[in-house]
């Protein structure tokens, strides 16, 4: 396959589902008292009890299971969490290696956003992130060309998680076939 360079473009990223008086215990996985209507496994979980990059790995009847312990050191009552869903704004195809060669995610609200920039890797089932729960505020955008090119292979996903619904438009620049 011949090299080729393109820019994947996505509109209005971000949903976000918020549940309230959630109890999270000492550190567990679970959080009690959820709204499950609507959210998804692997949807990230933003709450100050657990770090980010956590996400749903199961869910229950008003409970999910998250995939990493809550930091607590007490039981906490009342909380609200925050279910980001999440946005995919590329997809390698099969068997083909690509760069990510930059990206721009620019905030179209009138309020400050919180964004992350996931890279799922198939071979390894690992999601890692690239930024992680970065403020963009209104008016403004985040830039990655200047972190260093990404490779991805076969399969890989940029995925896309903000705090607020349709609240980033993501343009990267991507060169696939590379050998």
């Amino acid at each position: 396959m011949a090299e080729a360079f393109s820019n994947k473009l996505v509109r209005a990223a971000g949903s976000v589902q918020t549940s309230t008086g959630c109890t999270i215990g000492i550190t567990t996985t679970n959080i009690l008292g959820v709204t499950t209507a609507g959210l998804s496994v692997g949807d990230l979980v933003d709450n100050q009890n657990f770090i980010a990059g956590t996400k749903i790995a199961t869910i229950g009847v008003g409970s999910i299971f998250a995939n990493r312990d809550s930091t607590n050191t007490g039981s906490s009552s009342g909380n609200s969490v925050k279910f980001l869903g999440v946005t995919t704004a590329y997809s390698s195809a099969s068997s083909v290696k690509s760069i990510i060669i930059g990206g721009t995610f620019a905030n179209n609200t009138n309020n400050q956003v919180s964004l992350s920039v996931v890279v799922e890797d198939n071979s390894t089932g690992t999601d890692v992130a690239l930024a992680s729960k970065i403020p963009v505020p209104a008016g403004s955008s985040f830039v990655i060309s200047d972190t260093g090119k990404t490779l991805l292979e076969g399969d890989d996903k940029v995925k896309i998680y903000v705090d607020a619904n349709n609240a980033i438009d993501v343009s990267l620049s991507i060169l696939t076939g590379v050998n």
